[in-house]
């Protein structure tokens, strides 16, 4: 399951309201005749920055937590209520792709359930030192979506 600590997301937005909260209020004590160097009020000013310096952090912080909370949400879907299954791996190869370092491997695997057995091509990232351990032949556990059989997890 992905998470996300708390402390994380306090280092990082924190700091961001703090200052757009400084902006806002240095805003209320500027006086209006001040201006920019550029002739616009001061104090517009201060309040358009300090509206972005708390908007923008609990947007990007709201977006990173429901993409987090779909990844999850659909994880738990399919261990408890996916239909369980074997996927025998047929062929493997690298896509070329690399995340975090890691490779992404494209699988072709044989997915047999109590219902039907077929074929299915997943994309997967693999851990490096994991991919001595997963040969062609092998058989893994995997959970299937009963709406959508395409809609894997790999149980490894």
């Amino acid at each position: 399951m992905w998470q996300v600590s708390n402390k994380l997301w306090i280092i990082t937005t924190l700091p961001m309201l703090l200052v757009g909260v400084g902006m806002v209020v240095y805003g209320l004590m500027v006086s209006p005749e001040a201006l920019t160097d550029d002739g616009y009020p001061l104090n517009n000013f201060l309040y358009i920055m300090g509206a972005c310096f708390i908007v923008f952090p609990l947007l990007g912080v709201s977006t990173v937590y429901y993409y987090y909370k779909r990844i999850n949400d659909r994880e738990t879907f399919l261990m408890n209520d996916g239909i369980k299954g074997e996927a025998e791996i047929l062929s493997r190869e690298q896509t070329g792709t690399y995340i975090n370092e890691q490779p992404q491997v494209k699988f072709n695997l044989l997915i047999t359930t109590p219902m039907e057995t077929y074929e299915l091509e997943h994309k997967e990232i693999v851990n490096l030192l994991d991919m001595g351990s997963i040969p062609v032949g092998r058989k893994i556990p995997v959970m299937v979506n009963p709406d959508n059989p395409k809609d894997i997890i790999l149980v490894l």
